[in-house]
């Protein structure tokens, strides 16, 4: 239940691994005063800080919980660290690999670049598989640019030949520059997409916090997917490159996405597990269970 209005706020950290729809809930429960209700001050100390560096910040204390990609946080258990997933609202990334207007085809990639976040993160990760299904491998380039801006601003400008991007990005650049989808990487891989993530360590000695902060992404949900006239505004400041129009757009594609019950899956999460078996031997031994507690999603259903 909401907290009671005359209690002070209880103050919250968190870390937004990019500037994109699929990790907004915590900003628009944060704008939109939802976190307030449930007795939080959620403060975002960082934002765009994808992949491995973010996973370290998790893990070190900088900030007690992350929206990020799932690739980072299941390396990190494999690697012995304590990552704990709490929720995800959706079950696989809406992740693309597009080209820009004269990279119509996989094979018109070869002998240039894909812009990705980081090249150990989600989308260098799932470019990197994608090349090698395609046959593509050592044959193209990852070129890490840091942010989805700037991998966006790069390929409309004919800089690389195509980039990593989320469903914003190209329902905007489709009309803005004409890009063209060549993978969609969630469907190709099944990988687990964005996931909201703190600790063991913090579930352990303050789980009465960490139920809180579920249910006031859960409820950043229901205001997400029901209250457009409210969530677009935020939504169009976040993205920053938008107008009313695309934001509106974007904001109806992630309400069918998002999901009221905002289970892991447990398969996208050992899909991930998989695909570090060939480059660490420690995958072989971790079970989502490792990295997953569904347990304060299932309460508030009470199941």
């Amino acid at each position: 239940m909401p907290a009671d209005s005359g209690k002070s706020l209880r103050t919250v950290t968190l870390a937004l691994g990019l500037r994109s729809t699929a990790q907004s809930l915590g900003v628009i429960g944060r704008e939109l005063g939802v976190f307030a209700r449930h007795g939080l001050d959620l403060c975002i100390v960082r934002e765009e800080t994808a992949g491995p560096d973010g996973a370290r910040g998790l893990l070190s204390g900088e900030f007690q919980f992350a929206e990020f990609g799932s690739v980072p946080i299941v390396q990190a258990g494999i690697e012995g660290q304590d990552p704990l997933i709490l929720l995800a609202a959706e079950p696989v990334s809406a992740l693309y690999i597009l080209g820009n207007r004269d990279t119509d085809s996989p094979a018109r990639l070869e002998g240039g670049a894909i812009g990705v976040l980081s090249q150990a993160g989600q989308t260098g990760f799932s470019a990197q598989k994608m090349l090698e299904r395609w046959g593509l491998a050592g044959k193209v380039a990852l070129m890490p640019l840091g942010t989805y801006p700037k991998i966006y601003a790069a390929l409309g400008a004919g800089e690389i030949a195509g980039g990593v991007l989320t469903a914003d990005y190209r329902l905007a650049g489709e009309i803005a520059h004409g890009f063209v989808q060549l993978a969609d990487l969630g469907e190709e891989f099944k990988y687990q997409g964005p996931v909201v993530a703190t600790t063991k360590r913090l579930r352990d000695s303050d789980p009465e916090l960490v139920a809180a902060v579920v249910r006031a992404y859960m409820e950043s949900i229901r205001v997400f997917k029901t209250e457009a006239a409210q969530v677009v505004p935020v939504l169009k400041r976040h993205l920053g490159f938008v107008d009313d129009a695309q934001a509106a757009a974007i904001q109806a594609f992630y309400a069918v996405r998002f999901r009221d019950f905002p289970l892991a899956s447990d398969e996208g999460i050992a899909r991930v597990i998989a695909s570090f078996e060939a480059t660490h031997p420690g995958a072989a031994k971790l079970k989502p269970s490792d990295v997953h507690d569904p347990s304060f999603v299932r309460a508030e259903r009470g199941i």
